[in-house]
């Protein structure tokens, strides 16, 4: 929510949003003062036609007015001087101990991380344990030249990068030092297995971590690699800095074939994406590289962290960019030039330098204006000056020496497949996962109950214009959370088409009791603009789309299946008015988010979740550190339920 603050010098500062109207409204308006004069002249025009009243002529009607006026500035600055005192008081009590002067971006922004520049040793088998230790801070900071209120983990932002390899564990502690707000991190992408409660959702998975108070965040990765990123998930916290780098080495990576990677770089870009483009001129500058850079590639792990926009990624005089990698899951090598990247999602591409190997090109990360008009029109002044994209470097080391030779990679394209520009998604058909698997099977014969139908549009309830998922629009629960509200539920019966349970109103839990069997969702959109929806917990095959909505029986002629080997991601473009069909097995008991990863539109109702196999959630909770299990559960207000008495011989629901 936009702030006001006031300082000591009585300037007051300007309302701060997220997302690329932050800029705009960080900056005054440069016809302020125009506008002063003109009211000024309005007021001066009023006054001479009151002059025509022979009252405002007599001394006693100057004098009475005078001291009317008089009496009013005494009122007025009184009144003001009252109001101001408090501002400031409550300025300095909100931001104890956080320094006055905005913090330098050689300290707001680690290179070295986002160079990925750390030593780091890829190897396997080894199961370390990788220990990291955040302290979660308010700040000033100027990352686009306005200083603004920042939430920084470890004095910066992007926070620390979290480096690991397959099947190491995470050890996260994170202490929370903001004055009045509490918080959680989310590890995007990570899948969580028998570790739900560390998913890191305030309402859901836990309560916030309360301020003054600390959490360690623990979670093994397992049988995932690739590019991953953890943020804020209570509020819109993410919005102000709160989010960081996840890498996850494996030397069994499947890239393309002869391709050697030099360099890799951490790039992100969203909402503030221009803020700290100038830094990035020396991210992509290679220090220390004697070796040249023919046969060789550089890998760009991309992304979007934005809160409100998607983006479309180009390089100057590259038209040539191959993504390797989407969301975690590496893909048969595609040739695009640009690459399309909606809040959430990330992309790993390689770079082949050019013949002529110094000189430095532009990236630019362009907000397509067209992924939101009529609905959301954009009239920005500022926005415009810079092209409605941010901007960076990507520099060739002049020492390098020019060579013709590069590296080759052959493109997939089948059918000379159109590549979008802006907007929506790789065609879902085009990415083929390098570890085939075909899409899940429904039983025919033993239908499961892990199958769900979900619709969604914006719906006006009363004043406020809110987000409804099927009959719901979802609101945080401000004082406990849905994973220690069904540990005291019976999950039996027919849930048919909606069931509550025993959760308030506004929250949906949908059920997934049949174990290792396929979840489908089918996912309507009823409005006009797209939207990234992103799934906790899991990553989905995308086996069904089209335009409409979805008919029962994939009946709809619209409907285009792909059954092979679909594309897997966990955060995906739904185009307005369509439908998406997603499958993924139910193998890891917890409770999810499905939602959409516009801030605001999450913080309007746009969230649904999944209680998958509640009966082996519950041993799961049992048998979790206890010290661990009370602390979580210490974070919440409400009576609750005791965790200790959860029975450890809870039968399988729907076992057989």
């Amino acid at each position: 929510m936009p702030t006001v603050i006031y300082d000591q010098e009585c300037a007051l500062g300007r309302s701060d949003t997220d997302s690329i109207s932050s800029e705009e409204e960080d900056k005054q308006d440069p016809n302020e003062y125009t506008k002063l004069q003109e009211t000024e002249a309005e007021l001066s025009t009023s006054r001479e036609r009151q002059s025509s009243n022979p009252f405002w002529n007599t001394p006693y009607g100057l004098i009475g007015i005078r001291f009317g006026f008089l009496t009013l500035w005494v009122s007025l600055l009184t009144f003001i001087w009252v109001v101001l005192a408090l501002l400031c008081k409550a300025y300095r009590g909100s931001n104890a101990g956080v320094d006055v002067e905005p913090i330098s971006l050689d300290k707001l922004v680690n290179i070295t991380e986002l160079n990925l520049q750390t030593g780091f040793q890829i190897e396997s088998g080894k199961q370390r344990m990788r220990e990291y230790e955040f302290n979660i801070t308010h700040g000033w900071a100027a990352p686009s030249g306005v200083r603004k209120k920042m939430v920084l983990v470890n004095g910066q932002s992007p926070g620390p990068l979290i480096e690991v390899n397959t099947g190491d564990t995470v050890r996260v502690r994170v202490n929370n030092h903001l004055p009045d707000e509490s918080t959680t991190i989310h590890w995007h992408g990570i899948h969580q297995r028998n570790t739900t409660w560390m998913d890191g959702v305030a309402g859901i998975s836990q309560c916030g971590i309360p301020p003054g108070k600390s959490f360690t965040y623990e979670y093994q990765i397992i049988d995932q690699r690739g590019t991953f990123w953890y943020h804020a998930h209570s509020k819109v916290q993410y919005t102000d800095g709160l989010y960081g780098p996840i890498v996850v080495h494996d030397p069994d990576e499947r890239l393309p074939p002869d391709t050697e990677m030099t360099d890799e770089r951490i790039i992100f870009m969203g909402g503030s994406f221009h803020a700290y483009g100038e830094d990035l001129l020396e991210i992509h500058h290679p220090h220390d590289h004697t070796n040249p850079l023919q046969n060789h590639a550089i890998r760009l792990r991309l992304i979007n962290h934005s809160s409100f926009t998607s983006l479309y990624f180009t390089i100057d005089s590259h038209p040539e960019l191959t993504i390797i990698e989407i969301d975690g899951v590496e893909v048969t090598p595609i040739t695009v030039p640009g690459v399309y990247i909606n809040i959430g999602q990330r992309y790993s591409i390689l770079v082949t330098p050019l013949p002529t190997t110094t000189g430095s090109f532009i990236m630019r990360a362009t907000l397509p204006k067209s992924c939101f008009l009529p609905y959301v029109p954009y009239s920005s002044s500022i926005l415009e000056s810079v092209n409605y994209q941010g901007t960076a470097l990507l520099s060739y080391s002049p020492s390098l020496p020019n060579n013709n030779t590069t590296t080759t990679i052959t493109p997939h394209n089948p059918n000379n497949i159109t590549i979008p520009k802006k907007c929506t998604d790789l065609p879902f058909s085009l990415p083929i996962p390098l570890r085939p698997i075909p899409a899940y099977p429904l039983d025919d014969a033993h239908p499961s109950k892990n199958t769900h139908e979900i619709n969604f549009q914006f719906q006006q309830a009363g004043p406020v214009n809110r987000i409804f998922i099927n009959r719901t629009s979802y609101s945080p629960l401000p004082t406990t959370a849905q994973l220690w509200l069904s540990l005291s539920q019976s999950f039996t019966g027919d849930a048919g088409g909606y069931n509550n349970w025993n959760f308030p109103l506004n929250q949906q839990v949908l059920l997934l009791p049949d174990p290792n069997k396929t979840v489908q969702i089918v996912i309507n959109s009823r409005d006009i603009m797209e939207h990234p929806f992103h799934l906790h917990g899991h990553t989905f095959q995308i086996v069904a789309w089209g335009p409409g909505e979805f008919n029962a029986g994939g009946s709809n002629p619209n409907t285009t299946w792909n059954l092979q080997n679909p594309m897997r991601r966990d955060t995906l473009t739904i185009p307005g008015l369509s439908h998406v069909v997603i499958r993924f097995l139910a193998d890891n008991p917890g409770i999810w988010a499905l939602h959409c990863h516009v801030a605001w539109h999450m913080e309007a109702g746009m969230l649904v979740t999944f209680l998958e196999r509640p009966e082996d959630l519950k041993r799961l909770v049992h048998d979790m550190d206890p010290s661990t299990r009370e602390l979580s559960r210490s974070f919440c207000a409400d009576e609750g339920v005791d965790t200790n008495n959860i029975k450890e011989n809870t039968e399988l629901s729907r076992s057989n």
